[in-house]
């Protein structure tokens, strides 16, 4: 091999070669019924989405942002909330959760896995955290109430979720799984959740 050979970290050019023919017909279409916004396609999208996901419903939006920021604040994640993620992932996480007016609060990850450390995430919450008067979970280090947890599937590969949700459970936490990087991978749940 030359040392000239370069393997890019990321080829978006080849897979879209592949599909190109498929790509414009899809273009085409749409351009040609002008139905940019809802439609058949998005319709289609979603039936076949919650399908593919084993899911009852798949809303189509505009982005991984928009669909983490539509999820925490239905879930009732608010201004001054703090949000647990990790470290690694792409900025639409924190971005996410800055957009609904929380802050992000950061466990490391795995080194086998590079997803939540869960030892981390439980150390985390017994010895940065405390109950408020209300009993509310609040970070020792910015004194805002605990409001969630926002594991990252990456690179495929989901992260260990039933002792994620033990400790959610137990503290009256939110859990928003970012899937944006692990579209069909499957976690064998004990819990059945």
């Amino acid at each position: 091999m030359s040392n000239d050979t370069k393997i890019p970290f990321l080829d978006l050019v080849t897979p879209h070669m592949e599909l190109e023919e498929e790509l414009v017909a899809a273009f085409r279409s749409t351009l040609r019924s002008a139905a940019f916004i809802g439609g058949p396609a998005v319709e289609g999208f979603e039936r076949d989405f919650a399908s593919f996901c084993e899911a009852r419903f798949c809303v189509g939006v505009g982005s991984g942002t928009d669909a983490l920021r539509f999820a925490l604040a239905a879930t009732g994640i608010a201004q001054g909330d703090c949000v647990i993620t990790v470290p690694n992932t792409f900025i639409a996480t924190t971005e996410a959760i800055s957009q609904v007016g929380a802050q992000s609060e950061f466990v490391d990850v795995d080194e086998q896995t590079s997803t939540m450390d869960v030892e981390k995430l439980r150390v985390f919450l017994e010895e940065q955290c405390e109950r408020n008067a209300s009993g509310r979970l609040v970070s020792k280090r910015t004194g805002h109430p605990v409001g969630g947890i926002v594991p990252v599937h990456l690179y495929g590969h989901p992260v260990d979720m039933d002792p994620i949700m033990e400790l959610a459970e137990h503290y009256n936490l939110v859990v928003i799984e970012d899937a944006c990087q692990a579209h069909g991978a499957e976690y064998f749940s004990e819990r059945h959740h």
